[in-house]
This record gives structure tokens, sequence and C-alpha cells, in this order.
């Protein structure tokens, strides 16, 4: 399962983060009637479906019946959403004036906003953004900067602190800074400082439409320092020889360097050393970007062109990214001095993650000091977190679960029950409409104060079968998860089935269910990968066409979804050698890409050789759903065997194919 923040980004708002969506007031009144008529239901129920399949007509014809209940704002979302790019001002405004608060409000506030901004009716934009609280949306905060009805008005940061602060290719954010750079709101510095973080960041394409911006003697070279860096360099040479650079043309070279580091680090190495117009400061970033993009390809060079690169100038801070790919790149050669040196210039917020206090106890333990080590490790322990796995692992320490806590009161979990937000998301959920009951589910935990709130309404999530919601609920109980709840195990006697048709491990197979759907049964992503194991069409006919025994197996059923699923993840831990870890890692990136990463590094047999190849996971969305499966797995190994476990044995990598030991089948998630 992602996050629900990254569930929600991709439902709902691009580049929103989850908690932009919900800085509402608190929940409805409990006295709201949250009954339907059998006839309201089924006119509900069609309007959500026709929604799913972005149809607004049977909710547009359903609201006057279902406006004056508790769904009535969301029916209204339904009729208007799906056809933002072509209704009125006047439409919305109806909508806001009948249900002016709530989650399907805010919602459709943000994304009529969106809308305004992009038509550029600036007159619309500024009722609307006025209306309401600020949005805290990244996006609409630049568009309400080249609002020219807003922009003189509004008491906002600067442009260029907007701007950086956006992803690189975010388009609002560079349009807004375009109108900034014309007016002379951006200065020439801030601008070269914006492009050097665009090619740090491969943004190269975003970079160019500034090209105009730049001085007439940079502007037109612009381009050819994406195109071809290092002839444009090269010709730089030449041209200057020892003789001093301009300073913008210093620039421009920082910038050509940055874009040949992406794609040939080896020569942007050699220029640097060579170059002496460049600062150390400037030399050390292109060492650090050299080994960076070196790394991500299991290069072996990386690791000395980061030391080269902190040998250049020890003061220079690079990116957190940079720094978190030098701690992995020591890890690869157990560089142990190398992984401290990367912690120590982290800045405190990264330095507190417990991914790098994690290695930096590591660190410590290999180079002697025992002591110092379970100090940083015994804070870690946790059987929730992968890193809280591996301190209990490397303190010799196995996985016990403790008596749950005393169950929540039965008066707290009625009275949230007869909640109109809760009944809300429930309803949401059981339509299946999980991205719409996640945000109506986020705004309930909002309002919620301490842990018993918190268990009481996972168990009324579960009470009514919205898996999802309470593992979500159970998630946020401070102190850790409540295992009892948060590792429910809904549709056992199914998985128990596919487990021993297919030789798997129950607790694995429920472990990446936990992680791929949090056990919502007709949950669809966003490039169509279905149901509780998250399959791809393409890859159930290739299963369906060469596994007999998932022949028949139909992919939206739940059985049917769980053989698909298990068969496709037993082939996998078949094709690497009864690896859990790297059975996870194929089954969301692909067996291609597995292959590919061991191919290029092998880690050293041993205990460490799991957790240190996870760590170097080049993508990040694998590297997170491994160590999810992975903890997923021990805590329901140690709930299904009643006894505690060893973490070890789990993070074995098998052995590595170099060929495939059954036929290629499509990825199974991976679009």
């Amino acid at each position: 399962m992602a996050t629900v923040a990254a569930i929600l980004k991709h439902r709902f708002i691009p580049g929103a983060a989850a908690t932009c969506l919900f800085l509402l007031g608190g929940a409805a009144a409990a006295s709201a009637d949250t009954t339907l008529s059998a006839t309201q239901a089924r006119r509900l129920s069609a309007a959500a479906v026709a929604f799913s399949q972005g149809d607004y007509r049977p909710a547009a014809h359903a609201l006057p019946a279902l406006e004056n209940t508790y769904m009535g704002p969301w029916v209204g979302y339904w009729a208007l959403q799906p056809r933002l790019k072509s209704i009125t001002q006047s439409q919305y405004q109806r909508y806001a004036d009948r249900f002016p608060s709530g989650v399907a409000h805010h919602l459709l506030r943000q994304q009529w906003l969106l809308q305004l901004a992009h038509r550029k009716d600036w007159p619309d934009f500024t009722e609307v953004y006025q209306a309401g609280s600020p949005p805290d949306l990244l996006t609409l905060r630049c568009d309400a900067a080249r609002d020219p009805l807003l922009a003189s008005t509004l008491s906002v940061v600067s442009p260029f602190v907007l701007w950086s602060g956006a992803a690189a290719g975010n388009h609002a954010c560079n349009a807004m800074a375009r109108t900034a750079l014309k007016e002379g709101r951006i200065s020439q510095a801030e601008l070269w400082r914006r492009l050097q973080q665009m090619y740090e960041a491969s943004a190269f394409s975003a970079a160019l439409p500034f090209a105009p911006f730049l001085p007439a003697a940079q502007s037109g070279q612009l381009a050819q320092s994406v195109k071809t860096p290092a002839a444009w360099i090269s010709q730089q040479i030449q041209r200057y020889g020892a003789a001093p650079w301009p300073v913008e043309q210093t620039h421009l070279l920082v910038l050509a360097l940055l874009r040949l580091a992406a794609v040939h680090p080896a020569q942007a190495v050699q220029f640097t050393r060579n170059l002496r117009v460049l600062s150390s400061a400037e030399k050390s970033l292109i060492l650090y970007n050299s080994a960076y993009h070196a790394t991500l390809t299991f290069r072996p060079e990386s690791g000395r062109w980061y030391a080269e690169a902190y040998a250049a100038d020890a003061q220079f801070h690079p990116r957190p990214r940079i720094l978190a790919w030098m701690v992995r790149t020591a890890l690869r050669e157990h560089n142990w001095r190398m992984v401290e040196q990367a912690v120590e210039q982290m800045d405190p917020a990264q330095r507190a993650q417990r991914q790098w206090r994690f290695w930096s106890a590591i660190a410590l333990l290999r180079r002697g000091y025992p002591q110092a080590a379970r100090s940083l490790l015994t804070p870690l322990e946790s059987p929730w977190t992968y890193y809280g796995q591996l301190a209990m692992a490397t303190l010799q320490k196995p996985l016990v679960l403790r008596p749950t806590d005393p169950p929540a009161s039965p008066r707290a979990e009625a009275s949230l029950d007869e909640q109109v937000a809760v009944r809300r998301a429930i309803k949401l959920y059981q339509l299946g409409l999980y991205y719409d009951a996640l945000a109506e589910w986020n705004q309930v935990l909002t309002d919620l104060r301490g842990t018993p709130a918190i268990r009481a309404a996972a168990r009324v999530a579960f009470a009514h079968r919205s898996w999802l919601l309470g593992i979500h609920a159970s998630s946020l109980i401070p102190g850790g998860e409540d295992w009892e709840q948060g590792y429910v195990l809904p549709y056992a006697r199914e998985i128990a089935a596919a487990a021993a048709q297919t030789g798997l491990r129950k607790a694995f197979l429920a472990g990446l269910i936990r992680q791929e759907s949090g056990f919502a049964r007709g949950i669809q992503s966003g490039v169509g990968a279905q149901g509780l194991m998250q399959v791809m069409p393409a890859t159930a006919n290739w299963l369906q066409t060469h596994i007999p025994a998932a022949a028949n197996a139909d992919l939206h059923s739940t059985s049917g979804n769980l053989i698909l699923g298990s068969n496709y993840l037993h082939l996998q831990q078949q094709q690497f050698g009864g690896s859990e870890l790297l059975a996870a890692a194929a089954y969301n990136a692909g067996p291609a890409a597995a292959k590919r990463w061991l191919e290029r590094w092998t880690p050293a047999p041993g205990p460490w050789a799991g957790p240190i190849f996870t760590a170097n996971i080049p993508y990040r969305e694998t590297r997170h759903y491994v160590q999810r499966v992975l903890t997923n797995t021990s805590v329901y190994a140690a709930i299904l065997d009643r006894q505690p476990q060893s973490i070890w044995p789990q993070w074995h990598l098998g052995t590595v194919p170099m060929r495939a030991t059954a036929p290629s089948a499509p990825s199974s998630t991976a679009p």
C-alpha cells in the first residue's frame, strides 16, 4: 500500500501533499441524519459508479434527491468534478453556497482554482481565492502570485522563494517566475541559482525557457550547454585558455558541467579536475553530482568521487539526496568512515531520520565502538518500523509482540460511528471510492485527540470492513502501531489457500497485500493495477496463458486476484533463489530491474547483504516498498506463528540469477 499522502496526491491534485487537503473545521455534528431510503441508496450507488468512470450525469440527476442527505456534498462534487474544464463560475458558486464547508468542497475549490488559473480567468480566480483560507498547495500560491488582481495585495513570500521551493517542472511556478523576471522581481543572481537547482535535478527542458532572461552573451548558449555539454566546455577552454572567465560564463560552465555529470560523469570529473577557473565549492558541487549519478548505476568509481568531492571542500554541504546516496555508496564499499562523513554533513532534520541514525550506529559498531553504537540503536528498537526491526536484529533481540492495550471504550466507538464525517468516509469506501474515502477519513482523524479515540476510529472502520481506513488510523497511534488492529488479516481463508497453492509463506503474502492495497479489494491504481494484489491486466493475461493454476482466475474477484498475484509473486521468488526481499523488489519494479541491479552490483554474502542491497535500490518507491513489505512480514509471522521471530532470515538475498528460470512475465504492478 502506498502511503496515504501518495494515494491522495495521485487521486486528487498533482503535486499536492495530503496535509493540504484537510484544513477544515471539525467533523459534522453527530445529530445529522445518516440514513438513506432504498431509492436514495440506489441513486447514490449509480452516481458513484458513473463518477468512477468519469460520467457526471447520474450524479447531476440524483442531486435533487440527495443534496439534503449526509452524502449531498459528495454527490454535488461528483456532478461537477468530471467536467471542470467546461463548467462556469456560477455553477461552482452554486455548489459553494449550498455546501460551504467539508472535504468535498475543499477539494473542489482547489481543483476549480487550478482550472481558473489554467484559463487565466483572474477575476474569478481572485473571487474564489479570497473567499476561503489561502490554499497550502504551492501551485496555487504561485498562481496567486501571478494573478494581477492579487499579486499587489497579497502578503506572500518573494517570487524567488516560491519558485525555488517548487519542483523544477512545476508549470505554474515557472510561469510565475517568468512574469516576475519580466517585472524585475527576480534578480539575475537568483535566476542563476534557480537554474543550478534545475540542472542538479536534471530538469534541463524546464530550464531552457529561461534562456531569454539571461544576459545576451549567455542566452544563446544555454541550449548548447544542454545538448552538447562536453563540446561546449571544450570550446570555452580553447576560447579563454588561462585568461580570466567572465562571471556569467563561469555560471554557464557550472551548468554545463552539471549537465555532463548526469550523462557522462567520468568526463565531468576529468574536466573539473583540470579547470582552474572553478572555486573549491564549485569543484565539490560537480564532483558530488558526478558521484551521485554514477552511484545510481553502481559504477565502481562513485565512492572515489564522493571522497574527492569531500576533499575538494569539506565545508561544502551538498543537497540531502546526494548525502543519502553518499551513505549508500559507502555501505556498498563498507567504508564506515565515509558513512560518518556523510551523516555529519546532513542538516539536523535529515540527520535525525531513523535510517541515518541506524547506519551511523552500524558505522560505529564496525569501527570498534560497540557501546556508542548501542546507545544509538536502543532508542530505535521497534517491531513496527523497518529500521526498528533492524536495530532489534543488530542487538540480537527477536521480534516479540507486547500484550495489546486495553480495548477502546464501546461508548467512544458508538459516538464516532454516529458522526457524519465517519459515516461519509465509510460509505465512500463501501462504494469503492477509496481515495475519496481516505480524504474524508483523514479529516476525521485530524479532529481526534489521544490514543483511545484513534483506537475507537480504527475499530469502527474495521466493524464496517473498511480495512484500509482502519489500518491508516491504527498507524497513527502514538508510540507505534497497535498490532491487533493495524495488522488485521481479512480474506484469511483465501490468502491461506493462495499461499498453500504456491508455496509462499502466508505472512509474506499478507505483508505484501497490506502494502499493495491495505486489503481494499476493489482498488485500482492510476496505471490500471487491480485489486488486493494490484495486478496489471497484461500480467493477468500472461499468467492465464502460461500458468495452469491461473488459467480461469478472474482478475476482478477476490480469489482470482489472489491466485494471479500469488502465482506471479511465486515466480519471482523462484527466479531469485527463494529470496522474499528480491521477490518483493521484482513484484514492484519488475524482474528485469531487479536483475539489472544485481548484475551491476552483487553484495558480499552475509546477514548485511540484504539490508545494504535494499538501501541501494535506485527506485525510491521500490526501496520503500521492499522495506515496508519485509516489516509487515515479520509482524504477520509473529502473529500467525504465535512465537518470537528471528528477523535476519527474511532479508536473505538468495541465489543471484543470471537468467530467468521461468518464461519472462510482464511486471505485476509497474506500468
